[in-house]
This record gives structure tokens, sequence and C-alpha cells, in this order.
């Protein structure tokens, strides 16, 4: 369009948003939504699952209470998983990377998998006998299995068989799901892993599965294919660089286990959960609901040997707490724990994402104490 008479071209007429930017647009939506909704419901279902456990584990448990028990546990756990895919699509930087054997994790999974998936489909494991390590983070791990496997048992209405294989190369570590269900129409493969994108039937599918699984998959530095034939059914290959093991570095001896640990946290019932589990096990623990009393623990003990505190607490912030226990007790180890984690931690620290199993923290107390 031509100038007008000052020289200056009159406003272009707004252009509708392309779908790539409505999708960019409700991405952000998400994450903003995510991190305040996340970290109240991690709360609650830590809870939920922290004393389920601990009840499970009383020997006069009627079989009637324990499969009721087992119920809610379940139950939990598929909670869980909606909020880390929730989180994990949403998030702003990357996790934490460590070694994980997909074998291992696969075998510690089977059981959760196979009450997801019921009794029409066969789940089978076909699994490398050498480790099928890559570096990544546990949790994303865990959620690309899930993704691909529940995906899997949706495309067999009527039930099926699912295999899981692995196998390892020189340089690469290989994870294919292969199941025998309805397959993807050929003209809708290349969409596949667009977000928000399902052939499910409205109110079973987001659209995010098989797009987070893309995005992590890239994230390690791997490659994804797809083959697919109706009414035949669909393999998904995963090709990922393979961790090789350094130099094995020696034992350390357990810490006595009368150690002192100050737990920082606001919510009453996850406070409570954590000084029942650790006093089990004969931890000496002190707690604390704000960053002010915390630290009045901190100057009235002569020596702490771990803290555990909240990222986010009211009157301050845990990272906060930490800098200044540090300076009273310098030795002291360290375990943050939020339902969104954002920040890898430092030496001598730990982060543990909401909601974690007992056995989780008691396992994390325990490797920090054994490295002071």
């Amino acid at each position: 369009m031509p100038p007008d008479e000052q020289g200056q071209s009159p406003p272009t007429a707004p252009t509708e948003p392309t779908e790539l930017e409505q999708q960019r647009r409700r991405l952000e939506t998400l994450g903003r939504l995510s991190g305040n909704f996340v970290h109240d419901f991690n709360n609650l279902l830590m809870v939920i699952e922290g004393y389920t456990r601990m009840l499970l584990e009383e020997p006069n448990l009627s079989p009637a209470a324990n499969e009721n028990a087992q119920e809610i546990l379940r139950a939990s756990e598929r909670a869980s998983a909606l909020t880390k895919q929730l989180l994990a699509f949403s998030r702003k930087k990357s996790s934490e990377a460590k070694p994980v054997d997909l074998n291992e994790q696969l075998r510690h999974m089977r059981q959760m998998l196979m009450r997801l998936l019921g009794e029409t489909v066969r789940l089978e494991f076909e699994l490398s006998p050498q480790p099928c390590t890559i570096l990544a983070n546990l949790s994303q791990v865990e959620q690309v299995f899930l993704n691909l496997i529940v995906n899997a048992r949706d495309a067999m209405p009527i039930g099926g068989r699912i295999l899981v294989r692995t196998r390892i190369t020189s340089t690469e570590v290989l994870f294919e799901v292969e199941d025998s269900g309805t397959g993807i129409p050929k003209e809708l493969l290349p969409r596949i892993f667009e977000p928000f994108f399902t052939t499910k039937e409205e109110g079973k599918g987001t659209g995010i599965g098989l797009a987070l699984v893309d995005e992590t998959v890239r994230e390690w530095g791997g490659r994804i294919f797809v083959n697919s034939e109706t009414k035949v059914g669909t393999r998904f290959e995963i090709q990922l660089p393979r961790w090789m093991m350094p130099e094995t570095q020696p034992v350390v001896a357990l810490v006595a286990p009368r150690a002192t640990v100050l737990v920082v946290e606001d919510e009453d019932g996850i406070r409570s959960l954590i000084r029942r589990v650790l006093e089990q096990r004969n931890y000496r623990v002190l707690e604390s609901a704000s960053e002010e009393n915390a630290l009045e623990l901190a100057r009235s003990e002569k020596h702490l040997n771990l803290l555990i505190t909240d990222l986010e607490i009211k009157g301050g912030q845990g990272t906060n707490v930490a800098s200044l226990v540090r300076l009273i007790h310098p030795g002291i180890r360290i375990i943050f724990i939020s339902g969104h984690l954002q920040e890898l931690p430092g030496p001598n620290e730990i982060a543990l994402q909401k909601p974690f199993s007992p056995n989780t923290l008691v396992l994390a107390v325990q490797d920090l104490l054994q490295s002071s």
C-alpha cells in the first residue's frame, strides 16, 4: 500500500494468528498454570502416598484393608504421573541428567504398567542382556515409557499385545514399543508429534503425550521413528546416545545412623510425614514451618548433619534458608524438595520432586550423609 501524504505507510490490518502461534500461546498459558497448580497438588499427593505406604508396612493389616490401601496407592501413582507429564511439557529448563539403565527401569515399572494396561493387554519384554544406559533424567524416562506404552494400549480397544524391546550398539541404545492395534493412517503420521493433535475421542486424549516424547528424545540427543500399518499395528523406535560406565569408584562405608536433620516445610502434613519416616530410621529430627524459626533452631544446635527444606516456604525461600544455615554449619548437607523443581542442585545437595516415596527420601538422606 502506498504511503500517505506525510510519507508514512498506513497501518496494516491485523492478521489472524497462525496455528503454530496459537499452539505456542496455549503452551505458555499451560506453563503458567502448571507451576501454581502442581505445587499444591503434589503436596497432597505426597501425604496420601506416604501414609499409604506406611500403612502397608503394618504387620496386622487385614487382607481387605491391604487391598484398599493398594488401590489408594495406585490412584496416587497415576495422579503423580499426570502432574509430572504436565510439568515436563511446560518446563523452561532441562532437568538434571544422570546415567539411567533402561532395562532396570523397565523391570522396576513392570507391575505398575501391567496395572495400567488391564487384563486384555499382554505386555512382553525383550530386553538386552547388557545394560542399556543413557544420560537422562529419571522422571523423563518414566514419562517416555508411560506415554508410549499407554498410547499403544489406547490403540487396542479390544486388547492385544505390546512388545517392548531394547538393544545396544557400540554407540547407541535402541528402544522400541510395538503394538498390535488399529494403526495410524498414513495421512496422519506426519502430525502425530504435534502438540494437542490427537486421533482419540474427545475426553480420552490431550494430544501432548507423543509431543512430550518427541521433545524429550531430542533433548537427550536422540531420534524417534514410527512405522504403522492400519489394522496391523504401530512400532515406535527411539535411538539414543549410549552412556559408557567410567571406572568404578570405591564403595563408601555406611554412616552412623544417629544423625541430626532439620526439616523446614510449611505444609504440616508433609513435615509430619518426613519426621515420622526419618525417626523410624533412628534419625534425630528438628522441625520448622518458617525461615525465622529454622534459623533459631540452627543457631541452638552445635552440629547439624542435614537440612531438608522446601523451596517455597512462608516468610522466605528454601535457597535462602540453605545459604544462612550453611553459614552457621558450613559442612551441612542439603535436600531441596518442591513440586516443580527448576534449578539443579549444587555440591553436597540433592533435589527431590514431590511427591516422592518414603524410601526415596531415606535413600537420598543416606546418600548425602555417606558422602560427608
